[in-house]
Parts: C-alpha cells; structure tokens; sequence
C-alpha cells in the first residue's frame, strides 16, 4: 500500500462543498488508488461525516487490514443497492465521475430515491496532473529502469531475431526491475516502424534497419514512458536527417515548457518545425501528454488545448515522422515542470 497525503481528500472535500454537494463518489480504478494508496477494487464515497470504501467480499479482508481510517463497507450488490445501504440519510446530492460511469448504471441510480446525481468532471484527474515530492522520486525511478532498458534492448539486437522476441525480452527485463511493464513493449523493424503504435509480430531484423522501441516501466504504482529510435547497421541518409529533425524540435520544446506556457504552445511549436521540413502529414498524433498513475493522463499536447503547465506536473514530449510502407521515427522524453522551468528525467 502506498502511503496517501490527506491533503488529497481534504482538497476534494473543499470542492464538494463549494459545489454545494453533499457527498461525492469516485468509481475510477486509478483514481480509487490515488485516493487510497491501495489497488484493491472499491468505490470510494467521501460524505460529510466518513470516508467510505465500498468493496466486494472478494477484497473485504485485504481492505480492512491495509486501509486504517477507511470505513470499509462490504457489499456484493449492484451500484443502486450499495447507495440505499451506505448513502442513506446522508444527504441528497451526490457528485459522480461523469467520465466513468456507465449509460445502464447512471440509469439505475437515477431511480435511487431521494438522490440527485450531479456530474463532476475532472475533479480527482485535476489533483492528479501535479505530483508531490514522493510521486516525483517513484517517477524517477521508473524512468531509470526504463532507460536501462533500452541498453539491454540493444544488446539483444540481431540479425533474425523477431519483433516479438525483443519484446518478450524486454518484458522480462521490466518485471525483475519494478512492478511490470507500464504498457506492452512495443518493439518494432524496418517497415513496420510506421505503425505509431503497431504491435510487435514474428517480423525479423534484418541489417540496415530502422528500430522503434517504446517501453515503460511501473513502480509503486507510478509510470515511466519513453521511445528511442536505433539504427542497425547504416540506413539511408533520410533517416538520419528526421532523427536530427525530431530531436532538435524535441530539444526546442522542452526548453519552453515552463509554469504559466500552455500546452498548446508546445503542440505547435514541434508541428510547426515539422511542418517547415514537409512532414507534417507524417506526425500522426499529439505532441506529447501526461503521465503518473497511468501512462496517458492530463495535461494533453494539442492545439486546442486549455492546460497550462504547473509545478509538479510530468509531461511526455514526443515527435514522430511516420512514412506508410517506409518507416518512422520517435523519440520520447519525460520532463517535470519545475518552478524556474523544467528537468527532463533521466
């Protein structure tokens, strides 16, 4: 169990109140963690008088025993079922996560007597986007596993050996070092490193490549998240000029990224330096995003967006150029936005 600041509850308390609501219920697998410091599967319910967490029989031991201070309801019902039992009497409107409940269940509820559901938006995702010191330092780490895995990754290139295979490796070599992948290792050849976010297949390396390779590790419930783009034996020159052309408008963005400048400011400067070389039809999706307790969270990199960036938050910043039938390239950094600036993770 991860230890939880109560600044976190106290924070979504003082927006339940402001928002004139009398309760709030929180059904998001990550967001349930970031509240509880614990994986265990629940539905938090935050009244005005008691925390509650609302579990199936399956996990009523291990709550009880890891979460102190919870009041830990047991309740193999349906969600109406669980709210007659726990929210009964405790007020009449109830904050839900609008992203994260179902059309049936919202159906269900919305016949739960003397409740009013009140859409919330973002709230627990809000606090989510800026990281204490401990969710830094857990961060950090994953990202140092995630970059020694790319040495290992390159050790383990060649000729005739398949996508798959670096990938299952590469897995391998996560699991010993942290938690597990942060997402499937994509490991890709040749050809097939157009595909953005293609899935590693029995394709098999040959000399003279180009190979993406996108990895992650977890620790402590926390994600890392990086790409690299490695060369095997020589490839034609064009390729070598898109890898300058990436990293210089990687390099470039991340000097920018500072409290206070949006993230739409960044999305536009890579694409416009892309756009400049003539690949902007080859830069297939955002510019960069979030990252935590899952791989993609807020703040997001496009052109529409409204987040500024903060202290505390961590940002991803990766350019591509995908050419079909050709090839691609990726590079990815992790970068903590800091008062005077920014300090990527190595």
């Amino acid at each position: 169990m991860t230890p939880v600041p109560s600044a976190r509850i106290r924070r979504l308390r003082e927006k339940t109140e402001k928002e004139k609501l009398d309760g709030l219920m929180i059904t998001e697998l990550h967001n349930v963690f970031y509240l509880t410091g614990s994986w265990i599967e629940g539905i938090v319910l935050l009244t005005k008088e008691k925390d509650f967490l609302v579990v199936s029989p399956l996990f009523a031991e291990e709550a009880k025993v890891e979460l102190k201070g919870w009041e830990v309801v047991v309740h193999a019902g349906k969600l109406d079922e669980i709210l007659k039992k726990v929210w009964r009497k405790r007020g009449k409107k109830l904050g839900f996560e609008a992203s994260n409940l179902s059309y049936e269940e919202h159906e269900r509820l919305s016949g739960t007597k003397d409740t009013e559901l009140i859409p919330c938006r973002g709230w627990v995702e809000e606090l989510r986007m800026i990281k204490d010191e401990a969710e830094l330092a857990r961060m950090q780490e994953s990202t140092k596993v995630a970059h020694s895995a790319f040495e290992y990754v390159e050790s383990k290139l060649k000729e005739g050996v398949s996508e798959k295979k670096v990938s299952q490796e590469v897995g391998w070599f996560l699991r010993e070092r942290s938690d597990g992948e942060a997402f499937p290792s994509i490991v890709l050849f040749g050809e097939r490193t157009s595909f953005p976010h293609g899935r590693p297949s029995e394709r098999k390396l040959k000399h003279n490549e180009v190979v993406l390779v996108d990895l992650g590790a977890k620790l402590q419930g926390y994600c890392s998240d990086l790409t690299r783009t490695f060369f095997f034996g020589e490839v034609p020159s064009k390729w070598n000029s898109i890898l300058d052309l990436i990293t210089q408008a990687q390099r470039l963005a991340i000097e920018e990224i500072t409290p206070g400048v949006t993230c739409s400011k960044i999305d536009e400067m890579l694409k416009e330096r892309i756009a400049k070389a003539g690949y902007i039809e080859a830069f297939l999706h955002r510019a960069g995003h979030g990252i935590g307790i899952e791989v993609h969270e807020a703040p997001f990199f496009n052109s529409d967006s409204q987040h500024v960036f903060r202290e505390g938050m961590v940002v991803t910043v990766e350019p591509g150029v995908y050419l079909p039938g050709e090839g691609g390239i990726r590079e990815e950094k992790m970068v903590v936005v800091t008062r005077g600036g920014n300090r990527v993770l190595e």
